[in-house]
């Protein structure tokens, strides 16, 4: 009888203590289904701020908490490094996940050449074989419009964790005799090159070159002409980038996979085997250079300066063979005027 008196006086000073709290959770939950009840948004949120404004006594709260125990040690404060920012954390990403991020990429340069001046246009073109086309003989106009978009899609991205990606890419160059209204402004000819293959990003050093890229690709080239003007080729094609500093170097070399393609059996001939890229950046110009063939040469040069942020002023000159699968076999002396896209970051 004893022992149940003092368990008695041991309980009520906390049920006592323990009413108060249980009357502060009974008004809280009341209060909490009074505000969901609420159709106005507006005021459903002010009833919740105002309920998570109260607060219980500070006595009850004093009475309902237990008293640190003075064998256990101070918890540690928390660091600011404990969670990193959200901030850093995306500065903290490696150009593999950029890359994954940006989806569609710029692939060769994509370029707008309003005004091109070719001194030795193809005026040779049978009247006969102007089949899908105007036939344009001497009124071709030598002033044109030449144009580029090139860009790929990354289908698998760092195969078996490698800097290794299996992409799709697609280049069409265009010809337009935009000025010549005689001629409807025809389209004088239209490449068309999709390809796909494997892009290796090593980053391998030695004496004191980068090597950034090593390509293995599939590659189709046509003009989309039906006969005689049809034009088409298919390569196996291997490319190798490398910078030293403010110079970088390319090199694409081609098998073929027919010896004697039926539209244009010699342009082998024309366009060789491979060839070879420079460029050189000096503060914020832009000089770049293509050399291709010995038996029919073909030079390429190229400047640019930036207008802003995306886009470039731009002077591209050509000489030699192969500008166009159209005119493959025919000297060309181009000089063009225009605008090309930055690389995408």
């Amino acid at each position: 009888m004893y022992a149940q008196k003092a368990a008695l006086a041991l309980v009520t000073p906390l049920l006592c203590a323990s009413v108060p709290a249980l009357a502060v959770a009974s008004d809280l939950s009341t209060g909490l289904a009074r505000c969901a009840q609420l159709a106005d948004a507006g005021k459903r949120l002010a009833c919740f701020d105002a309920l998570a404004g109260s607060k219980a006594p500070a006595s009850d709260a004093l009475a309902l908490t237990p008293a640190p125990s003075e064998s256990a040690p101070a918890s540690e404060p928390m660091t600011a490094n404990a969670v990193p920012a959200t901030g850093e954390t995306e500065m903290q990403l490696d150009e593999s996940d950029k890359r994954r991020f940006l989806g569609v990429r710029l692939y060769r340069p994509n370029y707008l050449l309003p005004a091109t001046y070719n001194d030795n246009p193809n005026r040779n073109v049978p009247e006969t074989e102007s089949i899908d086309i105007p036939f344009l003989g001497d009124a071709l106009d030598n002033v044109e419009m030449k144009f580029q978009i090139s860009f790929e899609v990354p289908v698998w991205t760092e195969i078996m964790d490698q800097p290794l990606d299996l992409y799709f890419a697609y280049t069409q160059l265009a010809f337009f005799q935009a000025y010549n209204q005689e001629y409807s402004s025809p389209f004088r000819d239209t490449n068309y090159e999709p390809e796909v293959g494997f892009n290796w990003q090593p980053d391998l050093s030695a004496f004191g070159w980068t090597l950034r890229s090593v390509r293995a690709m599939a590659n189709h080239q046509s003009n989309g002409r039906s006969e005689p003007l049809s034009r088409s080729w298919n390569r196996l094609i291997g490319q190798f980038e490398a910078e030293r500093g403010d110079l970088s170097l390319g090199l694409r070399i081609w098998a073929p996979l027919e010896t004697s393609p039926s539209d244009n059996p010699d342009i082998y001939e024309y366009l060789g085997y491979g060839e070879l890229h420079a460029s050189y950046d000096l503060e914020k110009h832009h000089f770049g250079v293509m050399f291709r063939n010995l038996t029919h040469p073909s030079v390429q040069l190229d400047w640019s300066y930036p207008l802003g942020d995306t886009i470039r002023f731009y002077v591209q000159y050509f000489n030699g063979y192969g500008e166009s699968l159209l005119d493959y076999d025919q000297s060309v002396n181009r000089i063009g005027v225009g605008f090309m896209v930055n690389e995408w970051p």
